[in-house]
């Protein structure tokens, strides 16, 4: 090689660069290769859409238009939850009454604070999140599932309330009427909701009837024995107040 160096540098070089070449055309490639492979997939929507056990609690988690919605088991309510950051890459989700849902890690461990599990409850997904949406009520059947919804206020609690909206526009509208289900349903559950965590004779004596009506903004007033829960059209199915939400102004009123 010396020899052939002094002969002839040229052809050298040449030789050399022969030599060399599969070298670079393998480094070349070695780079490529781990390069497009860290090309990350966008990171899956936590948490994952499901069925979940959280000790004696069961729950279901959905998606919709961006926001998390959660329902429990045993109630046909659908919380709409909104996200705030946590530590380590974690989220809180959050009900609209400001109380602590989910706490998802940012390696998607999840769990549970409910006001018999405020210190927390892991969470493990068990199934796919079946019939998560209740079946709408139709026309015909509405009437009389508001009566049974009064019905189950009276018999579960001794609570003589009724309903009051405006029975013709809900009829012919089948979206607002599914919302307002959802408002006459979320009033049902809060008013339960307050009679175990308040004075139950004064909502008794002085809660008789529950309103429900449209507007521009989803809200819950109470005024003079009645109870007021508004819902938003033009916001879709989360523009309507929780029960929780509406737990607590009914406990600032009695």
């Amino acid at each position: 090689m010396r020899g052939l160096r002094a002969a002839n540098p040229a052809a050298f070089v040449a030789i050399l660069c022969l030599a060399l070449s599969p070298v670079g055309a393998f480094v070349s490639h070695a780079v490529e290769v781990p390069l497009s492979k860290l090309l990350m997939a966008p990171a899956p929507t936590l948490p994952t859409d499901g069925t979940y056990l959280a000790g004696d609690a069961m729950f279901m988690v959905t998606h919709l238009a961006g926001q998390v919605r959660l329902r429990f088991s045993d109630s046909d309510e659908i919380f709409y939850l909104t996200s705030e950051p946590a530590s380590m890459g974690g989220r809180l989700l959050k009900y609209d009454s400001g109380e602590v849902a989910l706490l998802v890690t940012g390696w998607g461990g999840i769990t549970l604070y409910t006001e018999e599990m405020k210190s927390g409850v892991p969470a493990e997904r068990s199934d796919e999140a079946m019939g998560f949406d209740a079946k709408p009520i139709a026309a015909r059947d509405f009437m009389q599932w508001v009566s049974k919804l009064a019905q189950g206020l009276a018999s579960h609690d001794n609570l003589a309330v009724g309903f009051t909206a405006d029975w013709d526009v809900l009829q012919k509208n089948d979206k607002e009427r599914a919302l307002a289900c959802d408002a006459m349903r979320n009033a049902a559950a809060g008013i339960e909701r307050a009679v175990k965590n308040t004075r139950r004779g004064a909502i008794t004596d002085g809660l008789h009837i529950v309103k429900v009506a449209p507007a521009q903004r989803a809200g819950v007033t109470v005024k003079g024995g009645v109870l007021i829960v508004s819902y938003a059209p033009q916001g879709g199915p989360s523009a309507q107040p929780s029960s929780r939400v509406i737990a607590r102004a009914i406990e600032a009123a009695f």
